[in-house]
């Protein structure tokens, strides 16, 4: 989830900004690193990349390829068919692509250790490579046409030596005028059957080159009304974007750039090293933008997404994401194969595939960590307009209630010992339909950015309700 770079291990004065989040430990508390610097002052040089071997789209527009040599991902894009590549290449961690995390942290396999300094990213496949700059290996790819590229991956272990990671990834490319629309599907075949705790993911990230450090988004609380955009035009460390139209992008000094869109996705970061205004695609300077999705990455997980890569002005890139469906806003989740963003701290589900419901602990999963939680994805919804949350699911358990928790815009954490509605519970195992009438509570208003359901404080005991459980199928207005 931060910019990867050999370089970085010993880049004089560069702050390496690591989010407690990687590890699953909470949504915005960050920690900032120093990067430890060589003695004498200097840097460790990355070993060189593989020559490309690029496969082109073109349109009268842009100018798109991705990389067989590394892992399939997108190497080179052009605003036009004679502009220069704005894709940074400096090591086989940048480029434009996937990257999955899970547990545990530290992640070792065959015998291998990560190398100390991105050991806490645990379970890290990446696209193009690892940091010794092996490239990951592509299994098959196929030019479908003049706009359309398909291509599978056997990803890498990031931090460690040329390690294959259990799972592949697949990307369907398809380029409109533009715009690249990708679908993404992964399918993990870990042998490790542990589930770990959600993790953030990259889905996608993008490294530009330095003359697009104008990072540009919507976070208001007016959006689809073409309100005054948000800016920041320095180099800053790893940073949570709200974005409320659902994509942010990176322009130039003229504002055009390359943007990512992500259907109702609110939660991306930024960041831009090294510095701004120059350099290409071989040099360190870079800007960083990622969606960041948290997921539970099951041992046997498929995970899918699709975006929109739009290259253009900033007019251009807002203007797409207008013409798009507007996001959801209020609930409407209900898990019939999938679990729709929703995931955990301190619990966990009965695993991969979802079948029609989330069958969750409903208690601690041990009797050492404090609380536990079952959340919703990000979100933007006014209060007003969900005046009712209806939740279908069956209680096992002791306790008389549950706690539905919120979170508004600048809000850190969930206050987990005070706020949130208590609401009357049957714990016998069987499904009702519990609603809830917002409408009554003083306290929902504004704008709501993330549910929570969780134990009333004080109704249940973790050494009594290891078999307490909720089955969640559906949570609505």
């Amino acid at each position: 989830m931060q910019p990867r770079s050999a370089q970085q291990i010993g880049n004089i004065g560069l702050m390496v900004v690591l989010a407690i989040w990687l590890a699953g430990c909470g949504d915005n508390i960050e920690t900032v690193f120093p990067a430890p610097v060589l003695p004498g002052g200097g840097f460790v040089q990355p070993p060189p990349i593989p020559p490309p071997r690029r496969i082109f789209l073109e349109s009268g527009l842009i100018k798109l390829g991705i990389d067989l040599n590394a892992g399939g991902a997108i190497t080179y894009l052009a605003d036009g068919p004679t502009s220069e590549n704005m894709i940074n290449n400096f090591d086989l961690g940048r480029q434009l692509q996937t990257a999955l995390y899970s547990g545990p942290i530290p992640y070792s396999q065959n015998g291998k250790q990560p190398v100390a300094f991105w050991s806490g990213l645990g379970w890290n496949p990446v696209q193009t490579g690892d940091i010794h700059n092996n490239p990951s290996k592509v299994i098959s790819y196929r030019k479908d046409s003049t706009n359309r590229l398909y291509v599978k991956t056997a990803p890498l272990i990031w931090p460690l030596l040329n390690e294959p990671a259990e799972c592949s990834m697949e990307h369907w490319l398809e380029l409109r005028g533009n715009v690249i629309h990708v679908r993404s599907r992964s399918q993990v075949t870990r042998r490790d059957t542990t589930q770990y705790e959600a993790r953030t993911q990259e889905a996608p990230c993008m490294y530009l080159n330095g003359p697009y450090y104008r990072m540009v988004t919507y976070s208001g609380n007016q959006p689809f009304t073409n309100d005054a955009l948000f800016e920041v035009n320095t180099a800053h460390g790893i940073a949570d974007r709200y974005t409320t139209e659902n994509w942010a992008a990176y322009v130039n000094k003229a504002g055009r750039g390359v943007g990512i869109y992500r259907p109702n996705e609110f939660r991306f970061i930024s960041g831009f090293f090294g510095a701004t205004g120059s350099g290409g695609e071989r040099d360190d300077a870079t800007a960083y933008l990622t969606a960041v999705p948290f997921q539970v990455m099951d041992y046997n997980a498929v995970y899918e997404f699709e975006y929109d890569i739009i290259v253009g002005s900033l007019e251009q890139i807002r203007q797409f994401a207008y013409s798009q469906p507007r996001p959801a806003t209020g609930p409407n989740y209900r898990f019939t194969n999938n679990r729709q963003g929703w995931h955990y701290n301190n619990t966990r589900d009965t695993g991969w595939p979802i079948r029609n419901e989330l069958s969750v602990q409903w208690g601690r999963t041990d009797t050492t960590r404090a609380g536990f939680h079952i959340k919703s994805p990000k979100v933007f919804w006014r209060a007003s307009e969900v005046p009712r949350l209806v939740i279908e699911a069956a209680f096992t358990t002791s306790a008389p209630t549950a706690r539905l928790n919120w979170r508004k815009p600048g809000d850190v954490e969930f206050k987990e010992l005070s706020g949130g509605v208590d609401f009357p519970i049957v714990g016998d195992g069987q499904f009702r339909t519990y609603t809830i009438d917002m409408s009554r509570v003083p306290e929902w208003q504004g704008i709501v950015t993330q549910i929570q359901l969780e134990a009333t404080p004080g109704t249940i005991r973790p050494t009594s309700e290891r078999a307490g459980r909720i089955r969640l199928r559906s949570v609505s207005r």
